[in-house]
């Protein structure tokens, strides 16, 4: 039985105002708002299930990334390809578009530059950029994206690993390399990626321990998640789905 199997992953973006985004994540790429608790905002689709958090960071306490950020890109995997359409035609001017084989794509960047994709294929390399816009199907019923999945490319400073297995989070995390100074400041300093929670099956804490040795690590008495942290002081948060 392999401990902590990953089902889900749910990643906090760190961001200066919270209207702002929440405006971008909601209205044009259709993500559900789900509970707003304090500096958090929860986002899903329409199965009520929470893809991405946001937190709000005012600026007295935190600033934009300098050079190049942690969260190289944010992927959102969309269930049905038709709401792509949807999302497209209430754009007043139009992101980078992409044609695959399950329809269309589009790259944005966010009010906190994030890079976003919305996409619809099994297969990325069957994206291919679009020369001329189409006319794009309008749905006015459809406010919210019926169901997504949430998975990113991550930037790691040249000469640095990650403390997770690339291939136990293959589905959902790809690292690349990059140089910039923030890439491994505190996860409070800038606006950029501030956490990831796993959701895994058979959770097991002491194959935690073992990958974690040597760390600042926290374990709660009720022992219910594990809160680490990754070589780019990502904060890595695991329990059971």
């Amino acid at each position: 039985m392999n401990a902590n199997q990953m089902i889900q992953i749910i990643p906090t973006l760190k961001v200066n105002n919270r209207k702002l985004n929440e405006k971008f994540y909601i209205e044009t790429l259709g993500m559900k708002p789900l509970l707003e608790e304090s500096a958090f905002l929860s986002l899903g689709d329409q199965t009520g299930a929470e893809k991405l958090i946001l937190e709000e960071a005012p600026s007295m306490r935190t600033r934009r990334v300098e050079g190049l950020k942690k969260l190289a890109r944010l992927l959102v995997k969309v269930e049905n390809p038709s709401e792509i359409e949807v999302l497209l035609s209430q754009m007043k001017s139009l992101p980078r578009l992409f044609k695959g084989s399950r329809g269309y794509a589009f790259e944005i960047v966010s009010p906190e530059q994030d890079v976003v994709l919305v996409h619809a294929e099994n297969h990325m390399e069957d994206l291919i950029p679009l020369e001329t816009v189409p006319e794009f199907s309008s749905n006015a019923s459809i406010k919210y994206l019926s169901q997504f999945e949430i998975s990113m490319e991550l930037r790691l400073p040249e000469g640095t690993e990650s403390l997770l297995d690339p291939e136990v989070v293959a589905k959902a995390i790809s690292f690349i390399k990059g140089d910039g100074p923030d890439l491994t400041v505190e996860n409070n300093v800038t606006w950029d990626l501030t956490m990831l929670k796993f959701l895994v099956k058979n959770f097991d804490l002491n194959s935690l321990r073992q990958k974690f040795e040597g760390t600042d690590y926290f374990i709660p008495k009720s022992k219910k998640f594990f809160l680490g942290k990754d070589t780019n002081n990502i904060e890595l948060w695991f329990e059971e789905a």
